[in-house]
């Protein structure tokens, strides 16, 4: 699970760091995806091989004309940057994705679960405002499956065990 937010510097030869619990995150491998983000966000949307097999096995059910999957596809598996990290864990943004979401010397990445999120510091502040404002509204929508598992008896197994952490 990809949580918390980093900031860093890209440095002279254009380089950045993946934050070490992000690359501890991607289960031994040296490579990340990143992509424009699918949403319209100023940012870029990344993560390693288990997120771009969990897409490649959500996009395989859809049928091959679709063109949701068609664009979906295209953004992620078209656009995205295959990135090897190099021993220190950095990595070279491409410029066109650097363009994309606006990031010129500084970066910010923040967590997403399954996913990170890069940002220029600046769009983050207002990306983040947006979506606190927004999640208040959205804790609601918690609640049926609260109530659900509640009912059926299945919420202590649905609760995370070891004080919250990974088990």
């Amino acid at each position: 699970m990809f949580s918390s937010n980093y900031e860093s510097a890209i440095d002279a030869k254009g380089r950045v760091s993946v934050p070490a619990r992000f690359r501890a995150e991607l289960d031994g491998s040296d490579r990340i995806f990143v992509w424009p983000s699918l949403k319209g966000h100023k940012c870029l949307e990344a993560g390693g091989d288990a997120l771009m097999d969990y897409y490649r096995h959500i996009l395989l059910r859809m049928s091959p004309s679709d063109p949701d999957r068609e664009a979906i596809v295209h953004v992620i598996f078209g656009r995205s940057a295959e990135l090897k990290m190099d021993e220190p864990g950095r990595v070279k943004l491409p410029d066109s994705l650097l363009a994309h979401a606006g990031i010129e010397k500084q970066v910010l990445f923040a967590g997403a679960l399954e996913r990170f999120l890069i940002f220029s510091p600046e769009t983050y502040a207002a990306y983040d405002a947006e979506k606190s404002g927004h999640a208040g509204a959205a804790m609601a929508k918690l609640d049926g499956p609260f109530q659900s598992a509640l009912a059926a008896g299945t919420l202590t197994d649905a609760l995370p065990r070891n004080g919250g952490g990974r088990s």
